[in-house]
């Protein structure tokens, strides 16, 4: 069996983390994996574990991105995939647009995955135009259900987010080493409960809400320390300068720490 994902970028993020791990999974069992974007840092992790990435710029909206659904289509033909597995809007629109215009009979499977609570519009709804919509929670399918009433229920399938044991295994102590240097580099967290959101800096993601949280707790007496791990895209880093600010107006300065984006976190 053959399977393309295809996403913007591949970055940070559980979207793409979630693209690693089923290209990952599909090689371990002798299938064929390819993922298509405009490429990022775990691009070579990707290729390590055996996929193989296309990349191609589906990642910007603009009304040139149209020019890559003739791209797409004919590599669709070329590659002739079993399945076709869209995971973020623009792209997914780009791959519809090729995939719809494919004979039937021989064109791959679509499977759409709703990662969140997007937006609702016409936009949006590209994500539910699977044959077969994955959900990550069942409150995602709930919010499928409830704004999008004509996407019919029984193509909704809810298959929950999780992390790999081996990757962030339970109970686990990091080297010395590692432990010694971390605790140069933040001299501010020792005898501190550190509490961790990680994350892309984005305004769904939470980061004003544990701000918030932080503040309470500080307001209470306790030792806490906030961490916000990852960073923002490129493009929308004027609401990095709204949590700092926020950070500020809080008081929590030296109570809260952004340690941008990091590949260790256990």
């Amino acid at each position: 069996m053959k399977v393309i994902q295809i996403l913007p970028e591949l970055n940070a993020g559980g979207v793409e983390r979630g693209t690693l791990e089923v290209g990952k999974y599909l090689v371990e069992q002798g299938h064929e994996s390819l993922v298509i974007s405009n490429g990022g840092r775990q691009v070579a992790q990707l290729e390590a574990e055996g996929s193989r990435h296309i990349t191609l710029p589906v990642h910007k909206k603009r009304l040139r991105s149209l020019k890559q659904v003739k791209v797409l289509r004919e590599l669709f033909e070329k590659e002739r995939p079993d399945i076709l597995h869209l995971r973020s809007r623009l792209p997914a629109w780009l791959a519809w647009l090729a995939w719809r215009k494919m004979n039937p009979a021989t064109r791959p499977r679509l499977i759409t995955t709703v990662h969140g609570m997007y937006s609702v519009n016409f936009y949006s709804k590209i994500m539910t135009r699977g044959e077969a919509v994955i959900c990550v929670s069942n409150s995602v399918k709930d919010y499928v259900l409830k704004n999008y009433p004509d996407v019919p229920a029984n193509k909704l399938t809810v298959i929950h987010r999780g992390v790999d044991p081996d990757q962030f295994p339970y109970g686990f102590q990091p080297p010395a080493g590692w432990l010694k240097k971390w605790q140069a580099d933040y001299p501010q967290l020792e005898g501190k409960y550190v509490i961790t959101l990680p994350g892309r800096i984005t305004r769904w993601k939470g980061q004003l809400d544990f701000i918030q949280v932080i503040a309470a707790l500080k307001a209470r007496g306790l030792p806490a320390h906030g961490l916000l791990v990852g960073e923002p895209h490129p493009k929308k880093l004027e609401f990095l300068g709204e949590v700092k600010a926020a950070i500020q107006s809080a008081g929590l300065e030296h109570d809260m720490t952004l340690v941008g984006h990091r590949s260790d976190l256990r």
